[in-house]
Parts: structure tokens; sequence; C-alpha cells
């Protein structure tokens, strides 16, 4: 069954606002797990040398963690519950309950990750330094324990493995990009908490004068050096790739390919400036507030080049060989055809479908299969697509869109849905506008009529 288009967000798109949301939230995230190690490496570091000045300014971070992580974090959280949940509910449903388990694992270990952090706050002065330490590292393990999680079901949507085969959950969560993914996003996480640093410290001058903060902006460069490791871990996420994915992203797609090279080359240049501009202290006292936000600004673009490849290299799959984009089951495809993707939707009403003809049904397929990554005008439009096709041309791409478009999904329907969806498009085109929405003489196969069931005659 088809779930009613639930959520149609003119000009953006769905897809353009989980995009948003999902970048933001996932900068705040990885920011969220790489503070908890870097303010209990640092605390430890500083009690052992007596160093005030980053045992201060790990107080200070401390709270800019809650802040930014546990505020912002948390309703960019439900944003994208809420958006993902509208837009995309079959892969929502699906992946929820394959992974029913995990997910209760992973709310757990968020529940703790809260509840430490605000611990550890609320008790600076409160505890001994080594048992506020071990609060420090509570949360710190709960954080990167809540990421590992997310990162198995994430990436099981892009190499689902050995789970298409046995169905057995430890074999999508352990799938063949866990571990390279998990390398990546521990490494952003770390350089993400490096870079916070440097702002939290630049921002606060009154407090926190040039001598403290190179030293403080020095200690937090080690946490960007392992950025210099992303080429490589790029080259083994590439190796465990589907080929049609590693297709995509070397060429198949140029905006893959461009956004993942852009992705890649940002994160080793912020290593490289990291080692030259920021590990010494005397270079380190040159990094002002605009320095620091125009580093995380640099990190914000990378990570979403990388998230947008990681969504996009997918294609057509929202779940690889699995689910396609538009939430239509591979499995499903063949029954589809023979009946009819509205006759599995109860959404269409039957009579009106009858009443008004073969646009109503081309608008309802559209509905149907196309809304979700297309809308008809604004981003990623179908309009400009095919504003100077004619009719003929737009049915022959409907009869061949997986091979003209690798990343675009088949049509599913039957003959006449094919038909009246190609009607439905060839009005929005520049002829058909010229002619007012008048039909062009239908061609002989439109007579193979597929009843759409529902409703009475």
């Amino acid at each position: 069954m088809l779930p009613y288009p639930q959520w149609n967000m003119p000009l953006a798109g769905g897809a353009m606002v989980i995009a948003a949301i999902s970048i933001f939230h996932v900068v705040i995230a990885h920011f969220a797990v790489g503070a908890g190690i870097f303010n209990a490496i640092t605390e430890a570091r500083a009690r052992r040398r007596d160093n005030s000045i980053l045992l201060q300014f790990v107080r200070d971070n401390s709270i800019f963690l809650i802040y930014l992580a546990f505020v912002a974090g948390a309703i960019s959280g439900v944003g994208i519950w809420f958006t993902i949940g509208v837009v995309a509910p079959e892969a929502t449903t699906y992946l929820i309950r394959l992974f029913v388990w995990f997910w209760a694992i992973e709310w757990v270990f968020f529940a703790v990750e809260l509840a430490a952090g605000y611990v550890y706050y609320y008790t600076w002065d409160r505890l001994s330094p080594r048992a506020h330490i071990a609060v420090g590292w509570v949360y710190a393990v709960s954080a990167f324990l809540s990421l590992v999680v997310i990162n198995g079901i994430l990436s099981f949507m892009l190499t689902p493995g050995q789970w298409t085969a046995t169905g057995n959950v430890w074999d999508a969560w352990l799938n063949p990009s866990f571990w390279p993914s998990l390398a990546m996003r521990t490494v952003s996480c770390l350089a993400l908490a490096g870079i916070f640093a440097a702002i939290v410290a630049a921002a606060r001058r009154k407090k926190y004068d040039d001598a403290a903060r190179s030293s403080v902006v020095s200690w937090g460069a080690r946490f960007l050096i392992p950025l210099a490791l992303m080429p490589l871990l790029a080259a083994w996420y590439f190796s465990v790739m589907p080929p049609s994915a590693r297709a995509l992203a070397l060429g198949g797609a140029v905006a893959m390919t461009f956004f993942f090279a852009f992705g890649v080359v940002l994160s080793f240049l912020l290593a490289v400036y990291a080692y030259f501009g920021m590990l010494r202290k005397s270079s380190a006292r040159d990094v002002n507030l605009e320095t620091a936000l125009l580093m995380a600004a640099i990190a914000f673009l990378a990570t979403a080049s990388m998230e947008f490849v990681r969504e996009g290299i997918r294609k057509p799959y929202v779940i690889m060989n699995t689910m396609y984009s538009h939430g239509i089951l591979v499995a499903d495809t063949a029954k589809l055809n023979e009946e009819g993707v509205l006759a599995h939707a109860p959404w269409i009403a039957a009579d009106t479908v009858r009443q008004q003809g073969e646009l109503v049904i081309g608008k309802a397929v559209y509905r149907a299969e196309c809304l979700r990554c297309h809308e008809v005008n604004g981003y990623n439009a179908i309009v400009p697509l095919i504003q100077e096709w004619n009719l003929p041309l737009i049915r022959s791409a409907l009869d061949h869109l997986d091979k003209i478009k690798t990343f675009m999904p088949p049509f599913i329907g039957t003959e006449r849905e094919k038909q009246a969806l190609a009607l439905y498009l060839w009005t929005l085109t520049a002829e058909g506008q010229a002619r007012g929405g008048e039909l062009p003489p239908l061609p002989d196969d439109s007579s193979d009529v597929t009843p759409i069931p529902g409703g009475t005659p």
C-alpha cells in the first residue's frame, strides 16, 4: 500500500528540507561526540600538569556543549524525525522495524549521555577531580556508542551486505561500510571539537589573553590533525561501495563527484592549516574569532558535502537494492506493474479519477512516484527538465527511465498509468502550455486500459 503523500513542500521539496535539517544536526551531533572526548582528555591532562588555563577552558567548554548540543542538537534531532516521518514514511517505518532494538539501545545511550553531560557541568568543584573526570568519560563513551549505533543503521542504507541473503539484523548493522564510515565520522567529531575550542577561546577575549588563547588553540589543533587521514579513509569507504554507487561518485553524476572531492579536499586542507597555523603557540596566537568561524564554515561545508554524497550515491534507492527512492519496495515492482500503483494508493478517489480522466490519473501517479524528489517548480523541479520536450519524447523517457539516468528508478505501474503520467507531464511543457492543456491525439496503446480499482463505476 502506498501511503498518502503527507507533506508537500512547495518549491523547496521535502528532500531539501530533510537535507538542511539533517546536515545542521549532523554537525552538532558530531561536535557533541568530539567535545565529550575532548573534555575528558583535556581535563585529565590539565589536572595532571596543573594547567589552570586548560582546566578553566574545559569548564567553559562544558556549558557551551550544553547550550549547543543539548538545545540546538535536541531540537534539530526532533526535526529530523518529524521530516523523515512525513516525507519518507515507508523508509522510516522499515528502518524502525528492522532495527527496533538498536534504536532502543541508542536511546539508552542518549539518555545516559544527557544525564552525564548535565552532571559533568553541575559538579565542577563538587566532586573530587578523579570522580569528575570519570563522569566526563561516562559522557564521552555513551555519546560515542550512540554514534556507533546510528552509524550502523545509516551505513546499512548504502551497503546492506549479507543481510539481503541472510535476513540477519547483525549482518545489516555490521555491514561492509560500517567500519570506514565510523572511522570517518570519528575523525570528523574530533576535528569539530578542536574547531569549536578555538571559537570558544576566541569569543572570550576578555577572559583569555593572547597567551591563554594560543595555549587552548594549540591544544585543540591536535584534534584536527587526524583529518589528514581523510583521503585514505575515503579510499577505504570507496572500496566497499556497491559498484553502482562508486560509479556515480566517480563521474556517473557530476554533482556527486564534485561534492565528494570537495569534502575530502576541504577536510585535508583543515588538517594542513591545523598543523602549520594552529599547532605552534606562536602561530596559534593569530587565530582570532573570524578565523575560527571561517574554519567552522569550512568544516560545515565539508560535512555537508560528504552527507550529500552519502545520500546521493544510493539512488535510485533509499535502501540499496531494497526500496526505491519513492518508497516502493523492489519486491513489489512486478505486482504493481500488473495491478497499477493507484490500485494500492487508497488516497486516490476512484470515482473522481474516472470522471476527470487521464490528467487526474497522471497527476495522481506523479504524486505517488515523482513528487518525493521533483516539485513541479522549485528545487530539482520537473518543469525545467522537460520544458522543450514533446509527448513522444516524454513517453520514451518513461519507457527507459532507469537506463537514461541510472540514478532514477524505473517507472512502476500499468501502461495506462504511464500514458496518463506522460500526458500530465506534457501539459507542463512549453508545447502543452501553448495548447492550453488541450490533449493531443492519444496513441493506439492508450486503449490498453487497466481499470482503477475501488469506488463504484
